[in-house]
């Protein structure tokens, strides 16, 4: 029961992370074009949409513990992504934009790591597609 219990928190707090980037991304869909330009990426404006609808799908996923696996997996790598593409690197020459850069690299960095050790846990018995029963190691 406590792993289930613990895996119910994980998908809760991470799908808050997701779904706040993803419905405020896409009330301001100028701001994340943006970004997104500022970046150098091209089709940002493409991008300003698909990222926060990919957010929000990823992070219900979560929250509902449906396909949870496979989102927390692709969410993981979305995450290792926008830590390189986002912030490695940024910054420089402003020490305070560096280090929000810096402590925003690692949080995606981590985010990644919880998300994967979500998928490796399962999403417990409160889900719509609860954890199928394992046999023994």
């Amino acid at each position: 029961m406590a792993i289930d219990i613990a895996a119910l928190v994980a998908r809760i707090l991470l799908a808050a992370l997701f779904l706040e980037a993803g419905v405020s991304g896409l009330f301001d869909m100028e701001a994340v074009a943006g970004y997104f330009s500022g970046l150098g990426l091209p089709f940002a404006y493409a991008l300003s949409l698909a990222v926060p609808v990919f957010e929000t799908a990823g992070a219900l996923c979560l929250l509902l513990g449906l396909a949870m696996r496979p989102a927390a997996l692709v969410l993981a790598l979305f995450a290792v992504s926008a830590a390189f593409i986002g912030h490695y690197g940024q910054g420089v020459g402003d020490p305070v934009l560096a280090l929000m850069h810096r402590q925003a690299f690692m949080k995606d960095i981590a985010v990644a790591g919880g998300l994967v050790a979500l998928a490796a846990l399962g999403p417990g018995r409160f889900a719509l597609m609860p954890r199928r029963p394992q046999e023994p190691d």
